[in-house]
């Protein structure tokens, strides 16, 4: 099977929004990714959709979905924009006000980004029992 043949393989179209909405794996943004046959690896399928119907994707620039799906591979929804302007117009945590565990979202990183506090304090307890572990001697 081609590259194409998988790709288009991938998506169904939703007749209400216009979206191709991708069926296969997604990534744990909700992003669509399949492994191309003929390079071994794996790609955003908005990505690789964006580029083969409408080219390469400016330098310096990042995909938003004006859709605000993450699973969409609509080239017609895809909008080459800088990171700060797509960090501006808000990503799914922006959005929804909560992570993808449905913990509210309060805390903002150095470059923008929300973070959910009890993730946050999760990992960082998961993170000191890990080094605590390493020195503890059996």
């Amino acid at each position: 099977m081609k590259l194409l043949e998988s790709f288009e393989l991938g998506y169904a179209a939703e007749p209400n929004s216009g979206c191709w909405l991708w069926t296969r794996s997604l990534n744990n943004m909700g992003y669509g990714k399949f492994c191309g046959v003929l390079t071994g690896k794996w790609m955003l399928a908005h990505r690789f959709s964006y580029e083969l119907h409408r080219g390469p994707i400016p330098a310096g620039k990042v995909l938003d979905h004006k859709c605000r799906t993450p699973s969409c591979v609509n080239p017609d929804h895809l909008e080459p924009v800088t990171f700060a302007e797509n960090v501006r117009r808000g990503g799914i945590r922006e959005r929804t006000g909560a992570c993808r565990f449905g913990h509210p979202v309060s805390k903002r990183t150095p470059r923008g980004h929300l973070r959910c506090t009890t993730c946050e304090a999760n990992y960082q307890r998961n993170r000191r029992r890990a080094a605590l572990q390493k020195h503890v001697r059996p």
